[in-house]
């Protein structure tokens, strides 16, 4: 087969950004998506401040008119946005790359494409004499790529399948470069707003792409190794399981990207030594959210008594549904059995019979969990938080001390909870976006919240070693 570079095709799209936006008007636009859609409308503004709102609203907006730099204008609406006291709410602006003056450069993105089949790239590889070797297919959790050498010592990545809307089938998401015996490639943001140049190694049956990780399934590799724990090895927000005497310790940075497999991965591994551990160390601090199930595989060794989860409702408006759906729900749906699908058709379309309304799909303030198994090991848990446990790392600590177990050690918690589930809404100006929650946790209902001063630990702790010093506690 002669050699792609005989019969590329190349294509551009251009994303162009680093554009001024209009002030004003991105400001009224971000008003409207705030007040039809976020989720503590109706608990931060009401007939005890309306007024209060409307004054400090107006006086954000005549001075967006005075505003015309678009980093400016996302601090102002970042201001404004300060009344609804939610960290959750906020505005989300990309910086522009500038030139050497520091002036906003106006920057073309090319995304380029091959249009080479699957099939194609797998007869291309099986009928090159001499394949250089980081030329194969990949896969990751998101993309499944063929590299394929388009012309001396440059490759193309081409997507062959793609879990991000953003990017289709046949476009390049890599492109690598050969000098000597090393590597280095252009990656392309996952929203093609940007790209950025990384150190490249082929790893085995790893191709580490200094800030991603794909593992080559053709040609088969002679040797192999784990990805996970490759890449938990390189990720500075990956959890991580130590020992130390008769003690548990863990530490969760977050619980964002790979964690919930890398978090398997350890309880896998370390099962066995696990069973007869007694005490554990559970550190959230600086945890910065993200999935909470993620804390809840270890349910197992934390339960003791009936868990109560509160549920939330969702306020239900057309734009939030779309983007909701979109965001988190398609891929899923278009993954499912005929059967599947029709199940989720019923709560789907319950949930759009709603619009207009906070919708609770339970129909329940609380849900409690009850488990057949309480685990003898281990037999006292220190859970550290501080002002930097937030989000998702508050809703753990919430459900695991509920443990006779645990005991919470630290300071207080960030406060960033009330509200969730964010949906990120694009505006008029390509640089910025508003992360707008759309659930409202039902234990407001009871009086209790989160966001006014945070979660309390049932122990203070100063100065450093917390570790050190939750362990002396939890042996007493």
């Amino acid at each position: 087969m002669k050699k792609l570079l005989l019969f590329i095709f190349l294509t551009c799209n251009s994303v162009i950004f680093g554009q001024n936006c209009n002030c004003d008007s991105l400001f009224t636009e971000s008003q409207k998506i705030v007040e039809d859609n976020y989720a503590g409308w109706f608990d931060k503004v009401n007939s005890s401040n309306q007024l209060a709102y409307d004054e400090w609203t107006t006086q954000k907006y005549l001075q967006t008119q005075k505003i015309t730099e678009d980093s400016l204008c996302s601090n102002q609406i970042k201001e404004w946005l300060s009344f609804f006291k939610d960290k959750h709410l906020r505005i989300r602006y990309n910086k522009p790359k500038s030139n050497s003056n520091d002036q906003l450069e106006s920057k073309e993105i090319k995304i380029l494409s091959t249009n080479f089949s699957e099939s194609q790239i797998i007869d291309y590889l099986s009928t090159t004499k001499k394949l250089d070797p980081i030329e194969g297919i990949y896969e990751s959790s998101s993309y499944k790529l063929g590299i394929t050498q388009v012309e001396p010592n440059v490759f193309y990545a081409t997507i062959i399948t793609t879990q991000n809307e953003n990017w289709k089938v046949g476009e390049v998401k890599l492109v690598i470069k050969k000098n000597g015996e090393n590597y280095e490639g252009t990656f392309y943001e996952g929203d093609k707003s940007d790209l950025s140049l990384h150190k490249v190694q082929l790893v085995d049956n790893l191709l580490d792409f200094d800030i991603l990780f794909f593992e080559k399934i053709l040609p088969a590799p002679s040797a192999k190794i784990d990805v996970t724990e490759y890449e938990m090895s390189k990720d500075r927000y990956a959890p991580s399981l130590s020992f130390r005497d008769s003690i548990a310790i863990w530490k969760f940075p977050s619980f964002e990207n790979n964690s919930y497999e890398q978090t398997a991965y350890l309880l896998e591994k370390s099962k066995d030594t696990l069973k007869n551990i007694p005490y554990w160390v559970l550190d959230l601090t600086n945890n910065s959210g993200g999935d909470y199930s993620i804390g809840l595989q270890l349910l197992d060794y934390i339960y003791t008594d009936p868990l109560v989860f509160y549920n939330s409702e969702m306020r239900l408006t057309k734009s939030n549904y779309e983007i909701w759906y979109n965001s988190y729900i398609s891929n899923y749906y278009e993954n499912l059995d005929s059967i599947g699908k029709s199940k989720l058709d019923v709560r789907l379309n319950k949930m759009k019979a709603n619009y207009g309304t906070m919708y609770n799909d339970g129909d329940k303030l609380t849900d409690t969990l009850k488990m057949e198994v309480i685990k003898p090991y281990p037999k006292k848990i220190a859970l550290l938080i501080n002002e930097n446990t937030v989000s998702s790392g508050e809703l753990f600590t919430m459900i695991a001390r509920q443990s006779a177990k645990v005991k919470v050690m630290g300071t207080n918690s960030g406060g960033m909870m009330d509200y969730g589930n964010i949906v990120n809404y694009k505006t008029i100006c390509s640089t910025m976006r508003l992360q707008i929650p759309t659930d409202r946790q039902l234990w407001l209902e009871t009086g209790f919240s989160v966001d006014k001063e945070g979660l309390k630990p049932d122990f203070y702790l100063t100065g450093e070693n917390w570790v050190d010093q939750a362990i002396k506690i939890i042996k007493k």
